[in-house]
């Protein structure tokens, strides 16, 4: 799959994907920067459509619309191997990720991306901390996302806004470890061919600048989505402030980093979604909090904590028999997240599902040691999926990796490819996975 250049100075590949190869024959772009992103990103989509076979009509639905809105929405590209803003997603400063949905009960698997929206004005005195990009973005592509709404975005965006006249001062104190962004926009690729869009707001601009924690500003936007019905997210909240107040040290507690919702029109029982960075680094303090202590109950919370454990033993190489196994600290640096989707209820039992988030660049990391390769990765994630019914994709993932990740040594000694990996359990699907992958495009193109 090696590209070559084309007239319209867009990558152009052979024959294995010869959907892109059409729509690269359609495409006249007159942007440089366009043309950078597209050529950076297509072809690895393209691939993970092909491979987990979306029809022909819907790879090229995809593929267009990606072109005419996505590369744009990266801003310019990078000059002399610095990115032109600097903001980023992952773990080795892309700002861009893509992701594979695996449902235990569904034949399909499901491609994902998400980017943070840059405009030529993001760093600028104009908007020095890119506060206009995600916004100007949904705006302009919401004609192209048949039901996409924008309430709850408008309304997150402003809980986290920092004001102009205080922008300056947020600048002056940001810790330079802290992530430049500001929010950023995902997009799910059904198979049907309909787009499913979700924002994530990064409260930490707002908190630093104006001294309310981030748990507050996060907590006080929630509530704010009330309804006047009497429905309420209070219940899930205070379930898990309960069981933050329960660490006697702030700097053992876990740490609030994202708040998310569907950007779809408001409806009873909507999910709202927070996230929280933790430093469970075993798996009874990954249970724990998974389960709020024991606030979160009943037989589906039973069921994500069985997959979690099973999971759990099968990436570490421990003994399910062992007791000690629950307690062998397996990652370290305070990289685990926990996602608490909240729906609003009129009752006083929190409705809650929960997913938990294993950094998987961190997978055997030691001091001596650079963790297990992309490839030692995909072999466990392919006898996974072969004990859970799905064969094919066993046969497939670890090659699937390869094509689409060409640069990366997926067969090698690549590191870095897998960033998170998602896991719950639902009615509906059984145990549901994401896979979380970097095009790491500091290395491979900047």
């Amino acid at each position: 799959m090696q590209p070559s250049t084309t007239s319209n100075g867009v990558s152009h590949v052979a024959k294995a994907l010869p959907l892109l190869s059409q729509v690269n024959e359609e495409i006249r772009s007159d942007s440089e920067d366009q043309a950078f992103w597209w050529g950076a990103l297509s072809e690895t989509l393209a691939s993970l459509l092909q491979a987990n076979q979306y029809s022909n009509e819907v790879q090229l639905h995809y593929l267009r619309w990606f072109y005419k809105w996505i590369p744009s929405a990266l801003g310019p590209r990078p000059n002399n191997g610095k990115p032109f803003y600097g903001s980023w997603i992952t773990h080795d400063l892309s700002p861009f990720e893509y992701s594979l949905n695996w449902k235990e009960k569904s034949p399909k698997q499901t491609i994902r991306f998400t980017i943070e929206a840059v405009t030529k004005q993001a760093g600028t005195a104009t908007d020095p901390i890119n506060q206009l990009g995600a916004k100007q973005f949904l705006d302009s592509v919401s004609k192209d996302v048949p039901g996409l709404d924008l309430t709850r975005f408008n309304q997150f965006l402003e809980a986290t806004n920092v004001p102009n006249d205080s922008v300056d001062d947020a600048i002056a104190k940001h810790p330079a470890h802290f992530p430049r962004s500001r929010v950023w926009i995902a997009f799910d690729l059904e198979h049907s061919g309909k787009l499913m869009a979700k924002s994530y707001f990064l409260p930490h601009w707002r908190a630093i600048q104006s001294g309310i924690s981030a748990n507050t500003i996060i907590s006080d936007a929630v509530r704010a989505c009330n309804g006047a019905d009497g429905s309420s997210y209070d219940a899930p909240l205070a379930a898990i402030m309960s069981y933050l107040s329960t660490f006697s040290r702030q700097e053992d507690a876990p740490q609030i980093g994202l708040l998310s919702n569907d950007c779809l029109a408001d409806t009873p029982g909507m999910r709202l979604k927070v996230y929280f960075r933790s430093e469970a680094d075993t798996l009874a303090k990954a249970k724990d909090m998974y389960n709020l202590g024991g606030r979160l109950k009943g037989a589906n919370i039973d069921a994500s904590l069985k997959g979690i454990s099973d999971f759990w033993y099968h990436l570490f190489g421990l003994d399910s028999s062992d007791p000690a196994s629950n307690d062998k600290v397996c990652i370290g640096d305070n990289k685990c997240i926990f996602v608490y989707e909240m729906r609003s209820t009129k009752g006083s039992e929190p409705d809650i599902d929960v997913k938990f988030h294993i950094p998987m660049w961190e997978i055997g990391k030691t001091d001596t040691q650079p963790g297990k390769t992309d490839g030692q990765i995909s072999e466990l994630m392919a006898s996974w999926f072969e004990s859970h019914g799905h064969p094919d994709l066993a046969a497939r993932y670890k090659s699937d990796l390869d094509t689409a990740f060409p640069k990366h040594g997926i067969t090698g000694k690549g590191i870095g490819t897998h960033t998170y990996l998602s896991i719950t359990h639902t009615p509906k699907t059984g145990l549901y996975m994401t896979m979380y992958l970097s095009p790491n495009l500091p290395k491979y193109y900047f």
